[in-house]
């Protein structure tokens, strides 16, 4: 059973998951799952992973994860346990002197009719835990989504940072030149002398970013420890898709797809049937048959045996049920307001990385790429110096390097905000 559940879990989860990201490899990992292949650390990689089939991986994979869902286990535990009668007591008094044989025997009764309210009670505590669990996999879909983005990011930059070395190092020759004409002062040498060098470690930390990001990554996947892992790429990143809804809209979707709001909802339930249950145990009816006799006598019969709730009635346990029933209405609640900030805020900086980078890619970079046409066109007639086209130059690596980090921002808040949607982004009608 345990076995059943915890695959109907990974199922929830990795479709959730897939779903967020565009969900074409579900099928593919479900089979996987099923024969054993994407065991932790054995995945193999073919090629660049694109983001989706990075979570399939992180699902199937990341041992976090994994320990997770032994709470499955614990829960599908409880319910064993709730279901199960009392066993029934054999008692035995040894005939000494004129005392004669008897024994006695006892079950609890009131269990045959608290079973099914315990029973209930552990199930909906199986179904908590199991949509808390579909939220974990929508959790780790968006950290395996940004660290996929920032391992993007840091590849770009070392393109971006390799281009802007061996410009600064070409202005740092030619100030060098016009030093030694007499143009600049000693000063601005070693100006352009300390950018070119502050340019060649801006090149070698790049490197050093994409390592890490990498190592990050693997680490989410499960892979840490895999050589075929090593070398882990990716294929370039989803295109975004506009988003036409409103706050309010947004919040309400997000109120009826969040599994944990789901997970709050049952639990409510359960901790109200267990203020039923101890409200019920108050009374512990017990059957009793009991015998004694010698060997010229013997006398059996049934009783009945009901503890009295005199000095107490049960109101330690009815207390502990209320006073669960009451904290789990206040997450509830809290948790309800805690997915409309969430969205709200979410959808705040998706708006404004969205447009940022809109401004970046189509206004500024092109501005500042058309300013380095005429720089060249100003250079090749004579009417500027060269320095003049490289500075030009300086600017539009600036700029591509903003677009880069802003196109990085999108992607990340576009995960943060379908985690905090508990769907995928649409375009809207």
């Amino acid at each position: 059973m345990s076995f059943f559940v915890r695959q109907l879990v990974q199922f929830f989860s990795i479709a959730c998951a897939a779903a967020l990201l565009g969900g074409c490899q579900t099928a593919s990992l479900l089979d996987s799952n099923s024969t054993g292949s994407s065991s932790p650390g054995t995945t193999s990689i073919d090629g660049p992973l694109s983001d989706d089939e990075a979570v399939s991986i992180a699902l199937a994979n990341n041992h976090g994860f994994q320990e997770l869902l032994s709470d499955l286990d614990i829960s599908e535990a409880e319910r064993i346990q709730a279901s199960q009668l009392t066993n029934p007591t054999l008692a035995v008094l040894f005939p000494l002197g004129p005392k004669q044989l008897e024994f006695s025997s006892k079950f609890p009764v009131e269990a045959l009719w608290l079973r099914p309210e315990r029973e209930a009670a552990a199930k909906l505590n199986t179904d908590a835990v199991i949509h808390r669990l579909e939220q974990d996999g929508l959790n780790l879909s968006r950290d395996v989504k940004i660290a996929c983005t920032d391992l993007r990011l840091a590849e770009r930059r070392v393109e971006l940072t390799k281009a802007d070395a061996e410009l600064l190092e070409r202005l740092a020759k030619l100030a060098d030149a016009r030093l030694k004409a007499g143009d600049i002062s000693e000063l601005e040498l070693n100006s352009a002398e300390a950018d070119s060098l502050r340019g060649r470690i801006d090149r070698e930390r790049a490197h050093g970013d994409v390592t890490a990001a990498r190592e990050k990554l693997r680490n989410l996947l499960g892979l840490s420890l895999s050589e075929s892992a090593a070398a882990l790429s990716l294929s370039p990143a989803p295109q975004l898709k506009p988003l036409r809804e409103d706050d309010d809209a947004l919040v309400q979707r997000a109120l009826a797809a969040r599994p944990d709001l789901r997970a709050a909802e049952v639990a409510i339930e359960s901790e109200g049937r267990r203020v039923g249950l101890a409200k019920k145990e108050i009374w512990a009816l017990t059957a009793v048959f009991d015998a004694n006799g010698d060997a010229s006598n013997f006398e059996a019969g049934p009783g009945l045996e009901l503890a009295l709730p005199i000095f107490h009635q049960n109101q330690g346990a009815r207390a502990l049920a209320d006073a669960r029933f009451r904290k789990a209405t206040h997450r509830y609640a809290a948790l309800r307001d805690q997915i409309a900030m969430e969205v709200r805020q979410a959808s705040a900086r998706y708006r404004q990385a969205t447009k940022n980078h809109q401004s970046l890619r189509d206004e500024l970079l092109p501005a500042l790429e058309q300013g380095i046409e005429q720089a060249e066109r100003a250079w090749s007639g004579g009417e500027v110096p060269y320095l003049f086209v490289l500075e030009a130059s300086r600017r539009v690596q600036e700029g591509r390097a903003r677009e880069v980090e802003a196109e990085a921002t999108s992607q990340q808040a576009a995960a943060e905000l379908e985690r905090s949607l508990g769907s995928p982004l649409t375009s809207g009608k």
